[in-house]
């Protein structure tokens, strides 16, 4: 049975926001979140309407809750609310069913 717990976030970011202070502290945060057990991946696309979604892959709800309560993570989503975003969501999904498709040898 599969627990892997996938996270898909959308940001829309304010306006006025100084982006040199958003990408250090998202990189710091990526930084831990890549240091925690039962973290899988992080990737980031954004949307010809400029909103940024987030799929995070944990191996587990106990990885995710690592994640969630991390003291730094805390303080890091207090100030994301604060001072960058103007609107988000988050969702938490459990996967149920996974399939993959891998590509031939030597491609």
């Amino acid at each position: 049975m599969v627990n892997e717990i996938v996270v898909i976030g959308g940001l829309t970011m304010r306006e006025d926001v100084n982006m040199e202070e958003y990408n250090t502290l998202l990189a710091k945060m990526y930084k831990i979140v890549g240091s925690l057990p039962g973290f899988q991946s992080v990737k980031k696309y954004k949307a010809d309407d400029g909103e940024i979604i987030s799929l995070y892959r944990f191996d587990s709800e106990e990885s995710l809750e690592a994640w969630r309560t991390h003291p730094e993570h805390v303080e890091a989503m207090k100030r994301g609310h604060a001072d960058f975003y103007a609107s988000g969501f988050l969702q938490i999904c459990k996967v149920i069913r996974e399939s993959r498709v891998n590509p031939p040898q030597g491609q």
